[in-house]
C-alpha cells in the first residue's frame, strides 16, 4: 500500500503552529524515511516567498525529508501572492526542493513526474504541475495557468503506453475543476487542463485559498504602479475571497474520483488521506489534532 498525506497552503510566517502540525502528522501517521508513506503539500508553502520563511519551512519539513512531495503556489513565487520575483521562484527548486531531496525544475513550466512503488502489488503515478502564472502584471493577481508546453508534456506523460492501468495523482496549487470564487483566483486554462486529465486521473489534488485583505497598500506603492492600476488593486482590499469547500467532492462528471481541496490544512487541522492498493484509490478527510 502506498499512502499521502495531502496538506496545503501553510504560509510559513504568517500562519501559527504550521511546525508543530507537521511534526504531529509524522508521528501519527508514521511517516519514516524509505517508507510508502508521503507528505503532498500544493503549494503556498511560504506567505512570500522570502528566503527566511523558505528556511523555516525547510527546517519543519526536514524530518520528513525524501517523504515530501510539493509543488509551488502564487505566494512562493512572491510578496502577497502577486508580486513576482524570478529569484524566489527559482529558490524553490534549487535550495528549497533539493533540501528535501527532490531534484526539479518547476521554474520551467514542466510536469514533475515519478512512479511510486512498493514492491508489494501497488504503484501509482504522480504528476506535479506548476500553476503559478509567473507574471510581472499585478493585475493578475493570484491567478494562474499552466501554458500550453506543460499541457502537452501532462498528456503525454498520461498517455505513456508503460503506465496504462496504473492509478494516477495530479496535484497543483490551483482550484482545477472550475473557476475559483474571488477576483484575479482563478486557474485560467483549467477547461484545457480538464479536457486533459479526464476519465484519466484518480485523483486531483489543489490548495489555493485567500484574501484581498492580503494586499498591503505600502507594498504596492515600492512598484511604482500607473495610477490607474495602483487604484483599481487597492479596490480588492476588504473583498473576501471565498475559501473552496473542505469536504471530500465527487468528480463523476469528469470522470474522475476524487478532487481534494487541502486548502487551509494547519488551520483546521486536517488532511486528506489517500491510499493506493493495488489498482484501488481511495480518498478520506482526517482529522490530525
Amino acid at each position: 500500500m502506498i499512502e499521502f498525506f495531502h496538506v496545503s497552503d501553510l504560509h510559513f510566517n504568517r500562519k501559527k503552529g504550521v511546525k508543530e502540525f507537521l511534526a504531529l502528522i509524522k508521528d501519527k501517521f508514521v511517516i519514516e524515511p524509505n517508507g510508502n508513506k508521503y507528505l503532498l503539500v500544493t503549494g503556498d508553502i511560504t506567505d512570500d516567498g522570502k528566503v527566511a520563511q523558505y528556511k523555516k519551512a525547510g527546517e519543519a519539513l526536514a524530518p520528513l525529508a525524501g517523504n515530501v512531495r510539493a509543488c509551488p503556489g502564487n505566494h512562493d513565487y512572491g510578496n502577497m501572492g502577486f508580486i513576482y520575483h524570478e529569484k524566489r521562484a527559482k529558490y524553490f527548486d534549487d535550495v528549497f526542493l533539493k533540501g528535501l531531496k527532490v531534484n526539479h525544475k518547476y521554474f520551467t513550466k514542466r510536469p514533475f513526474h515519478e512512479l511510486l512503488d512498493d514492491k508489494a502489488g501497488s504503484r501509482v503515478l504522480i504528476v506535479g504541475l506548476n500553476s503559478c502564472a509567473q507574471t510581472k502584471d499585478p493585475l493578475d493577481i493570484a491567478s494562474g495557468d499552466i501554458g500550453n508546453k506543460q499541457r502537452r508534456e501532462l498528456e503525454a506523460i498520461l498517455n505513456k503506453a508503460e503506465y496504462a492501468g496504473i492509478p494516477k495523482i495530479v496535484f497543483l496549487h490551483h482550484v482545477p475543476h472550475r473557476r475559483a470564487k474571488g477576483i484575479g483566483m482563478s486557474l485560467k486554462d483549467y477547461k484545457k487542463l480538464m479536457a486533459i486529465v479526464k476519465g484519466k486521473v484518480n485523483v486531483l489534488a489543489f490548495g489555493h485559498q485567500g484574501t484581498a485583505e492580503e494586499v498591503v497598500e505600502k507594498d504596492l506603492k515600492k512598484l511604482n504602479l500607473p495610477a490607474d492600476q495602483y487604484k483599481e488593486i487597492v479596490a480588492l482590499k476588504g473583498e473576501k475571497i471565498l475559501a473552496s469547500e473542505t469536504k471530500l467532492r465527487s468528480g463523476r462528471s469528469q470522470e474522475i474520483q476524487y478532487y481534494l481541496d487541502a486548502n487551509d490544512s494547519a488551520q483546521s487541522l486536517a488532511l486528506y488521506h489517500i491510499k493506493v492498493e493495488g489498482n484501488k484509490v481511495t480518498a478520506r478527510l482526517k482529522k490530525v489534532g
